[in-house]
């Protein structure tokens, strides 16, 4: 949550939409959330990119094409300062409840990176979505990842 309200925040916008959440998605997935509190920390400390804590969902290479291709897509403007709330679209509100039913559905302990991103898929098309699809990434695809999750 806190990648997604920086993206947000160093764009300059009103909310956390779609896009942001799936650029923290794939950051997470990726094991890079340290590169993002790299930043936050302005560059000081010792912070290495020790790599995902589990087996990415995302090839690297579809990933890196995701990441540049939000950043191009993503509307910039004067950024937020890291003290200003920025809240949640009403549009991206949604998806954590339905998050929650598909946690529900398979079982898990928690709500995962892989039951947000099935349900921004499942839910209101934005063009981060877009980009998902277009490389691959359907609905189908993480309920099927979820499913081989919950048989482990």
């Amino acid at each position: 949550m806190f990648a997604a309200r920086f993206k947000a925040g160093e764009r300059g916008a009103a909310v956390i939409d779609f896009d942001d959440f799936i650029h923290a998605l794939i950051l997470e997935d990726q094991g890079m959330l340290e590169n993002v509190f790299s930043k936050f920390y302005g560059g000081q400390g010792t912070l290495v990119n020790r790599g995902p804590s589990h087996v990415p969902f995302f090839s690297s290479k579809i990933a890196k094409h995701l990441l540049a291709n939000l950043e191009e897509d993503l509307r910039q403007s004067q950024p937020v300062s890291l003290t200003t709330e920025i809240p949640l679209s009403r549009s991206l509100e949604p998806a954590f409840n339905s998050a929650k039913a598909f946690q529900t559905r398979f079982q898990h302990s928690q709500i995962e990176p892989l039951h947000l991103l099935v349900a921004i898929l499942s839910g209101e098309a934005s063009q981060g979505v877009k980009l998902l699809q277009d490389s691959g990434i359907t609905e189908e695809n993480v309920l099927l990842a979820l499913s081989r999750v919950a048989k482990n």
